[in-house]
């Protein structure tokens, strides 16, 4: 009847690590790691929150990048322009197009400031009249409140200043991050390739065409989402054109799209501006209840636009849940505001392209394998290994000569008696499987190096036998006897080196 014996312990492991559970040590081992990197990550993101003027335009750039890649592609392949003049002239189409929005919007506005002016002055004389009525206000009482105001903004004409300041400095800031950013869309249109696959090439060569291929997954979700954005934004601003042209404000619909649309990328506070500024513009050139409905459309199409056309259609575009849009959105504006909610979703799509990819769910199969791609990596790992041989080969000597004076050690372990069965007895002369001793670290080098100091090749394996044994196995009587594991060996003898 067999007897119970206790779980031997690890070896190394103190008895006090010993009484706590497994559980406890895994699930401690885990929480300090996800304290490392928990830290680690917010460290990083404290450092890009501190110099948001460089971080904000070029993660802007990406974006552009992400979208007008197909067109350079397409001016490339069909043209005979390189890729620097095709991305020359996307880019300088993409101003042309900004502006000429900016324009257009700002001719039409300009074309009815005059009436728009006096709506706006009987608009004010209107309300004002209203409320003096309404509430049994005397114009004695809005003299005050007018002299009040004015006293106000006299005892604080130094922060009005210093306000003044701060906006000239962040309109500096606005027109520095411009500049960075079309510098920085231009080198990614036209060589954004190749600063890709000098970034891939300092990951280890096993890395290299996994992080490449997961990246272009990355890379057309991004895409995707920017398309999707965009058709979002076009049905949003269509939307509240439509309801201009049907409170009979047709010559003010056009502007207002382009004013949605542009703010419609300004996630949260850009709905609610180009919104307020649609209903102000209705409430002036119209009545108040012409106003109220104008608000009525306003928030049925920016419900159906964030309950209904941004989480399904970005939804499928990027693979996310719409709660996933929903809260990266929210956790995005709290961790660093505006930039945060317009930057979360395309981080998101981008994240979890890549790492459906390195789990094996591949989410563009129809991408394939970029040969080109691989083919580059391939030919950096070989010129990497051709020149790490080169100073191996150089080596090589010194190592030998270092390896010639090494003798075996006294005792074999039962391994290295095993591994040398066919060797001789002690007393007999030694075979080139024995020329650096059998205690186990000659190798394949040191039967090399046995080969090439040994005169007479002939007495050794054959050339082509890497690991130093004999041509013919030993006769029986030749064989050394086995001693049982401990039991002291003859003394050692010198290597044949």
């Amino acid at each position: 009847m067999s007897k119970l014996r206790p779980t031997p312990r690890a070896p190394g492991l103190a008895p006090e690590v010993e009484e706590i559970p497994l559980g406890i040590r895994r699930a401690a081992a885990w929480s300090w790691r996800l304290i490392v990197v928990v830290a680690a990550s917010a460290l990083i993101i404290w450092g890009l929150l501190e110099i948001t003027t460089l971080v904000i335009p070029v993660l802007i750039a990406v974006l552009l990048a992400s979208l007008l890649t197909p067109i350079v592609k397409l001016l490339t392949r069909y043209t005979f322009l390189g890729r620097g003049a095709a991305s020359g002239i996307a880019l300088l189409g993409l101003l042309l197009v900004i502006s000429g929005m900016f324009t257009l919007a700002g001719r039409q506005l300009l074309a009815q400031f005059a009436d728009i002016q006096d709506k706006a002055v009987t608009g004010f004389q209107s309300l004002t009249q209203w409320a003096t009525s309404t509430f049994q206000i005397d114009a004695p009482m809005i003299d005050a409140a007018i002299d009040e105001g004015l006293t106000q903004l006299q005892a604080n004409s130094d922060q009005l200043v210093t306000g003044a300041l701060g906006t000239a400095a962040v309109f500096g800031n606005v027109v520095t991050g411009i500049v960075i950013c079309l510098f920085t869309l231009f080198f990614l249109l036209s060589g954004g390739a190749g600063i890709w696959r000098w970034v891939v090439g300092l990951l280890p060569p096993a890395a290299r065409v996994p992080t490449h291929e997961a990246f272009r997954r990355g890379w057309k979700a991004l895409s995707a989402y920017m398309r999707t954005q965009i058709l979002v934004a076009a049905v949003d601003a269509t939307g509240i054109s439509i309801g201009m042209i049907a409170l009979s404000l047709g010559q003010y619909a056009v502007p207002i799209w382009l004013l949605v649309f542009l703010f419609s990328f300004i996630p949260l506070v850009g709905a609610i501006i180009s919104g307020a500024i649609a209903v102000l513009l209705v409430l002036v050139l119209n009545s108040w209840i012409a106003a109220i409905i104008m608000l009525v459309i306003v928030l049925a199409v920016q419900q159906i636009e964030g309950n209904v056309l941004q989480p399904f259609l970005m939804g499928k575009a990027v693979e996310l849940h719409p709660l996933a849009v929903f809260l990266g959105v929210a956790a995005g504006a709290m961790i660093a505001g505006i930039p945060g909610a317009l930057f979360s979703i395309p981080l998101l799509a981008f994240l979890n392209a890549t790492l459906l990819y390195v789990v094996g769910r591949d989410p563009s199969p129809d991408l394939g394998l970029d040969k080109a791609g691989a083919a580059h990596f391939a030919a950096l790992t070989r010129r990497s290994t051709g020149s790490g041989g080169a100073s191996a080969e150089d080596a090589r000597p010194a190592i030998l000569a270092s390896l010639s004076g090494l003798k075996p050690a006294g005792r074999r372990s039962a391994s290295a008696g095993a591994a040398s069965v066919g060797a001789p007895a002690a007393g007999t002369a030694p075979t080139g499987a024995e020329g650096s001793g059998g205690a186990g670290s000659g190798g394949a080098v040191t039967a090399t190096a046995t080969r090439e100091s040994d005169p007479a090749p002939g007495a050794h394996g054959s050339d082509g036998d890497r690991s130093g044994s004999a041509a013919e196995a030993p006769s029986p009587e030749e064989q050394p006897s086995r001693e049982e594991p401990g039991h002291e060996q003859g003394p050692p003898r010198e290597g044949g080196a």
